[in-house]
């Protein structure tokens, strides 16, 4: 701790810090796990363990099943959108109520989250408030202060009457059992405070030593996310339940094992879930969350994808890169992901049909032909030119190929930079 003090000032020094407390921790990952469960086991929590997302909800519906469940709240667990909590919950029949303000929204709206801590990161305004009128009975939905009351006044009564609270936790931590949840709202403490029954569904890779650990992650976990010195709330959770109440703790592998297997990329299990990496990236910048196939979206999406994602998100989510290294740059763990999603292309590739993979090197063939001279570089400029003249048509192709489904695509501009460059140097506004 002393050591994390020294170097708090120096941003380098600290991100250095971080990567080698869960470097450090991720490479004695069974050893924790063991540790940690026989803790939480002598302090009264169950603790249950899921290998994928099928047992995981098997887990999750058996519990909800056993207390006789039908109204659950869930808070800050991205795991529990990995494995598909919500489809599990309606099997039993139990009724599941996001309590975070951003995760109920796109929830009203019938859509997942598009960012890691950030879900309706892609919606404005004007558009949550038309769902909060069309799907919750809301008038005049215009001030965002207004929707943020109205949807608290609405969620207040579900924490008194549910008989589950699932949450996810930012670390569980090995010598003490506690679980540590961080959050600007407070919803995840009034969930597991309030209801009967508390359910954290928790990565396995999330573990550290001690509180001076989990202090180190907490002081750049804020920043990374939204830029805050510390978030609002950050609960550490006893091992022991309180009187009266039940825990549970579900431990879901899900491919985190295949990770931990796959040499190199083993350092994507540093991964603390902030979204500093999604905040700098260009690719997710212009196609939004949405495009990305499965839960985690963003440079540490597709670093995992070919591991842990859907077979869908493990053939194609790779090329949503240009490695251009910025997420490397601001990684809080510093964790190479440039390096790791080149890495990751290469398994993605592999997995892809022959048919598809010699498409793709054809490709890339006309790229460097295309990028090796002026000459060349400015012929490839002809469907440029072309998509200026015939939109209609354009748009019509964008459709048959899927495009613009989650986003509009960009009409691309009338002048290239090219021909303005030209025109300006001739007009001497340019020194070259």
């Amino acid at each position: 701790m002393e050591k994390f003090r020294t170097h708090l000032a120096d941003p380098e020094a600290a991100r250095a810090l971080v990567g080698e407390i869960r470097h450090r921790n991720v490479g004695r990952l069974k050893e924790n796990l063991e540790e940690l469960e026989k803790r939480l086991v002598e302090a009264g929590t169950q603790v249950l363990w899921a290998r994928d997302a099928a047992e995981a909800r098997e887990l999750v519906a058996g519990i909800a099943r056993s207390v006789s469940a039908r109204t659950a709240v869930a808070s800050k667990t991205m795991v529990g959108e990995e494995i598909g909590l919500e489809e599990a919950l309606r099997e039993v029949p139990c009724r599941l109520l996001q309590t975070d303000l951003g995760e109920r929204i796109v929830q009203l709206a019938g859509q997942s989250p598009s960012h890691i801590t950030a879900p309706c990161l892609h919606m404005d305004a004007a558009q949550v408030g038309e769902i909060l009128k069309r799907e919750a009975g809301m008038a005049h939905a215009q001030d965002a202060e207004d929707m943020c009351r109205f949807v608290a006044a609405a969620l207040r009564p579900e924490f008194l009457s549910a008989q589950i609270a699932f949450s996810g936790a930012n670390m569980a931590i090995v010598e003490t059992g506690e679980l540590v949840i961080v959050e600007n709202e407070g919803n995840g403490r009034a969930g597991f405070s309030l209801a009967p029954v508390h359910v954290a569904l928790v990565g396995i890779e999330k573990v550290v030593r001690s509180r001076q650990e989990a202090a180190c992650v907490l002081s750049l976990l804020p920043g990374g996310a939204t830029g805050q010195d510390a978030t609002v709330y950050a609960s550490f959770i006893p091992a022991e339940p309180e009187a009266g109440r039940k825990r549970f703790v579900i431990f879901v592998d899900n491919g985190r094992s295949d990770v931990f297997a796959a040499g190199p990329h083993r350092e994507l299990l540093r991964c603390i879930r902030c979204g500093a990496c999604l905040n700098v990236c260009p690719v997710y910048e212009r196609v939004s969350g949405h495009a990305y196939s499965w839960t985690y979206s963003g440079p540490i999406g597709i670093a995992l994808a070919p591991f842990m994602g859907p077979p869908v998100a493990r053939c194609t989510d790779t090329d949503l890169c240009t490695l251009c290294g910025a997420c490397t740059e601001v990684c809080p763990a510093h964790i190479p992901l440039d390096r790791l999603i080149a890495l990751a292309r290469r398994t993605s590739n592999s997995l892809r049909p022959k048919a598809e993979q010699k498409k793709a090197q054809r490709m890339a063939r006309w790229y460097a032909r295309a990028m090796s001279g002026p000459g060349a570089f400015g012929l490839s400029h002809l469907g440029h030119r072309l998509a200026t003249r015939f939109r209609k048509t354009l748009s019509r192709i964008e459709s048959a190929a899927g495009w613009g489904e989650e986003r509009a695509a960009p009409k691309p501009a009338r002048r290239l930079f090219r021909s303005m460059f030209r025109q300006g140097r001739r007009k001497g506004r340019w020194p070259l």
